[in-house]
């Protein structure tokens, strides 16, 4: 009965996940009602969750205060930004007629904003770097990854279903999101940054080298395909 209560026992465990899980939910609500600073909010609970994943103790609140601060700026210029090409997407396809051939170019666009939004306030609470560079690698992500794009597309729809038949799990819905798909997205990075653990943040140069190690790792690929191919030919 004494290993049941103590601090290496399951039952703390889960109980210590829960309260994080609740105190950084009720954190990002709060810092969210401004709509603008839904971003940094974003960026600052999963910054404590990757933190937490990488074996990395701390203070809930600390550390997404320290996040939410250090990212305010930029993380706010994206959310006005991205809401402003939702805003556009959202128009023009209201407006446009069912044949038009811009259609299914709005549709795509749209499609590609909503994958990129899944990455880039995750990839923004690990790694360091200028905004349309950051742009341009959560794109790329999103779409190499495209089996992570939808896990993570579903559980956010999961989530809000569950959250309109249930309103009470509101309390908890973000923060479990969040978790689930921080453990989708370490897993991720740690196939770009096998040391992902060992650093909390890295620099513009080190994420371009790791979009150009995957680039080169696809080309090989493919030339190894068509190397492959020639010769059964033979």
């Amino acid at each position: 009965m004494k290993d049941f209560f103590s601090l290496d026992s399951k039952l703390y465990k889960y109980c210590t996940f829960l309260s994080e899980v609740l105190i950084l939910t009720i954190l990002w609500t709060v810092c969210s009602i401004p709509i603008i600073t839904m971003g940094a909010a974003t960026t600052g609970m999963y910054y404590v969750f990757t933190r937490l994943l990488s074996g990395r103790e701390g203070y809930v609140s600390r550390d997404f205060f320290k996040s939410f601060k250090q990212n305010f700026v930029q993380a706010t210029f994206l959310t006005i930004l991205l809401l402003f090409a939702a805003w556009i997407i959202y128009i023009n396809i209201t407006n446009l007629q069912t044949d038009s051939f811009f259609l299914p170019v709005q549709f795509v666009l749209c499609y590609e904003l909503i994958i990129t939004l899944i990455y880039i306030f995750p990839v923004l609470s690990r790694f360091e770097m200028k905004t349309f560079q950051l742009i341009r690698t959560c794109i790329f992500m999103a779409n190499r990854h495209l089996f992570t794009s939808f896990t993570c597309l579903i559980l956010f729809i999961a989530f809000v279903a569950l959250c309109m038949y249930q309103p009470f799990l509101i309390v908890v819905a973000a923060g479990f999101y969040a978790w689930l798909t921080s453990l989708m997205f370490m897993k991720l990075f740690r196939k770009y940054l096998p040391n992902m653990d060992g650093d909390i943040e890295y620099t513009n140069a080190q994420l371009g080298e790791m979009e150009e190690a995957e680039k080169a790792k696809q080309a090989s690929t493919q030339t190894a395909e068509t190397h492959l191919n020639d010769s059964n030919n033979i």
